[in-house]
């Protein structure tokens, strides 16, 4: 175990967080809230690329849908780490948690790039693609590692 990750699990929040019976929950409650978000947002975005709904505007169903995805995100990011540094030893040890990490950096970049291009080329919805089943596997990653 190294001294960092015993350093962070021994902060007092994440103490806090390990022997409270109600904070865990309540930050986990909020992580799904944000991954909700995130994930929403995300599949109306991506079907709409792939051709789903043409009747909506891209433009503005793209300007919802980033701000959605942001603040879920955000949510997801800030409740993540907390639960992480109850369990940090444990966590980067698990090969899933590395993917699903990994998985999460890979598909900002594909989201990057997804928002510099043309809405309608091939490469875009290959993008799209990616980008739902990409985003579908990091919730199973997730889920996973509650059992795994």
């Amino acid at each position: 175990m190294s001294t960092p990750l015993v350093a962070l699990e021994g902060f007092w929040l994440a103490q806090a967080m390990k022997y409270s019976s109600w904070l865990y929950p309540t930050v986990e409650m909020v992580h799904l809230w944000g991954i909700g978000m995130l994930f929403g947002s995300v599949v109306l975005m991506d079907l709409r690329v792939l051709g789903v709904a043409k009747v909506i505007d891209f433009s503005a169903l793209s300007r919802l849908g980033v701000t959605v995805s942001v603040v879920g995100f955000g949510l997801a990011v800030l409740t993540g780490s907390l639960l992480f540094i109850t369990h940090a030893s444990e966590l980067i040890a698990s090969s899933l948690f590395v993917i699903k990490m990994c998985l999460i950096f890979l598909l900002l970049c594909n989201a990057v790039l997804l928002r510099m291009r043309d809405p309608l080329s091939r490469l875009t919805q290959l993008q799209a693609v990616i980008s739902l089943l990409g985003w579908a596997s990091v919730i199973g990653l997730g889920r996973w590692l509650a059992y795994v």
